[in-house]
């Protein structure tokens, strides 16, 4: 006789693992594939994938902003570059 329990846990799982293929999907069309550095609540901050040809030229430029990434040579960010990474102190009028 077949296991009722069984069958069930088996369905569940079945379910989960393609929930978590479906969720990996999504990160990688929002991230061009790259691990997310961001939570994803805050996705919208996200660094974007820069082409492998522009990344050393954008490392050379340095942090513009808090929100901005280092990035390794295939193009993804390695690391935001901080709360402090670009911030100018303007003078007062």
């Amino acid at each position: 006789m077949a296991n009722p329990y069984r069958a069930l846990m088996l369905g569940l799982a079945v379910s989960l693992v393609g929930q978590l293929g479906q969720a990996a999907r999504a990160q990688r069309v929002i991230t061009g594939g790259c691990p997310m550095l961001v939570p994803e609540s805050q996705r919208e901050l996200q660094p974007k994938r820069l082409p492998a040809n522009q990344v050393r030229g954008k490392n050379e430029l340095g942090c513009l902003s808090p929100h901005d990434a280092v990035y390794g040579a295939d193009g993804c960010p390695l690391r935001l570059c901080g709360p402090n990474a670009g911030v100018i102190q303007l003078p007062e009028p």
